[in-house]
């Protein structure tokens, strides 16, 4: 460049950047040793944050934009390095690239696949992150390794590039990359191909209300998966879940609770990812019934439009593992293997729309429905372990609730028509249980017991 292009300090100090003349665009960077974390502030100690977390940080700069940032403030422990960089002189990529720690990168156009090998020495070397610079001064992350702290030895990540784009490995040790063509059917408003790591938004079709993402994986295979992140339109994210690639074909929940009612769109992020993928946004009708039994494997969404009854769940196959059912406001979960994993209501009174239940599981589960006349009767006392529902066969009486560990359990007392009569609570060891307040019992309703860390529980009536 001809220019000065790279300052040196320690901890908190301001530079003040001495952009090219004539000025053109650049790249600024900011990198500080190892994992520690920096602060990058314009305008001085007091100024605009720009920036703040691990590692580097970088940004494309037009010259409308180097008044602003001119003087930089950046606030780190140990020794950093502020670096202007050339994007003409950025690396191209193609066929196969190596570098070592950060480096510019230029992708020409087309549709290809960046397959990245990062091999880490040490710790400090393991953190690696991919960012596509825009003109607008934005960063968006297309790979990184960040929550992987422990990870040893090499790790893979797989990026799809359409058109012209500048990116910027910003942190970790050697890498490399090579390219290969990728052949993917054409995307549309409700239906993404991809390949690897990558970041779609979605519109959804009615406003303020759930919709459906069905995710279907190219390669079902007995191992790997992949994080899929759901964000709101700020970037906050709602949802994090763990795909399985055995379980193949599945399916999420796009909504976030109260706080997602007046948004129209949903990030989805696919991290860790190394095969290509179908993502496809469905309507709530498109949702499976939960009428009697019901098998699955894998992530699911049901509606259930029927009558009040009881949800029974269990794990099967041999390779039980992870599994979650949100039902009825309720969260039974199992993830030491265990069979039976809990029984919850469902068929909520609510206006005009079904019942949703969710199921997030690393393997096959059954749901079954039952009528609430199933529920196991009790007079006196009755104890368990997971979530239950019971029937009180007795007369008047208050009911109590104990936990028999560490964590509180609630007791939701409800009529045949699943409307909240009461509710108690059982806290764990850890609390003091003489704020425990009983809730009153009429003959022949409902006890339903949410007890989703398997605690173990009591009831009793006086």
């Amino acid at each position: 460049m001809g220019e000065r292009t790279e300052w040196t300090a320690r901890n908190g100090k301001t530079v003040e950047v001495d952009y090219p003349v004539p000025a053109r665009t650049v790249v600024l960077t900011v990198a500080v040793d190892g994992l520690e974390e920096i602060t990058v502030l314009a305008g001085g100690p007091d100024g605009t944050g720009l920036h703040r977390g691990k590692g580097a940080w970088s940004v494309l700069v037009p010259p409308d934009r180097q008044e602003e940032l001119r003087r930089i403030t950046v606030v780190a422990q140990g020794t950093w390095r502020l670096r202007l960089l050339d994007p003409a002189e950025a690396t191209a990529l193609v066929d196969e690239v190596v570098g070592h720690g950060s480096q510019l990168l230029a992708f020409t156009g087309g549709t290809e696949v960046a397959e990245f090998e990062q091999g880490a020495a040490d710790q400090d070397a393991r953190l690696f992150r991919l960012v596509r610079l825009t003109e607008d001064g934005g960063r968006e992350v297309l790979a990184t390794n960040e929550r992987s702290y422990g990870l040893a030895g090499r790790t893979d990540h797989t990026v799809l590039l359409e058109g012209r784009r500048l990116l910027v490995v910003e942190q970790g040790g050697a890498w490399s990359v090579i390219m290969r063509p990728a052949a993917l059917p054409p995307s549309t408003k409700k239906v993404r191909h991809g390949i690897g790591d990558g970041r779609e938004v979605f519109v959804r079709p009615d406003r303020g209300r759930p919709a459906l993402l069905e995710i279907e994986p190219a390669q079902w295979s007995r191992t790997g998966s992949f994080r899929l992140g759901l964000a709101d339109h700020d970037g906050q994210e709602f949802d994090d879940h763990r795909i399985w690639l055995i379980n193949g074909r599945q399916r999420v929940l796009l909504w976030g609770g109260r706080r997602d009612a007046s948004l129209g769109s949903v990030t989805v992020r696919t991290e860790d990812c190394h095969t290509d993928w179908r993502q496809t946004l469905l309507p709530l009708k498109a949702a499976r019934e939960l009428a009697g039994r019901v098998d699955g494997q894998g992530y699911e969404v049901l509606r259930r439009s029927g009558p009040p009854a009881l949800l029974r769940v269990r794990q099967t196959g041999r390779d039980a593992g992870f599994l979650s059912v949100r039902a009825g406001g309720v969260r039974v979960s199992a993830g030491d293997g265990r069979e039976f994993c809990g029984t919850v209501p469902v068929g909520f009174p609510e206006a005009d729309r079904p019942e949703l239940v969710e199921v997030q599981s690393s393997g096959r589960w059954r749901l079954e429905t039952v009528p609430p006349t199933a529920a196991p009767a009790f007079d006196r006392e009755v104890s368990g372990v997971g979530c239950a529902v019971v029937r009180w066969t007795g007369g008047e009486g208050r009911l109590t609730a104990r936990s028999a560990g560490d964590q509180s359990i609630s007791a939701v007392v409800l009529d045949d028509r699943l409307n909240r009569l009461g509710r108690t609570v059982g806290h764990g060891s850890r609390f003091d249980r003489s704020s425990d307040e009983p809730a009153r019992l009429q003959p022949g309703c409902l006890v339903a017991v949410e007890d989703g860390f398997h605690a173990g529980w009591r009831l009793a009536v006086r």
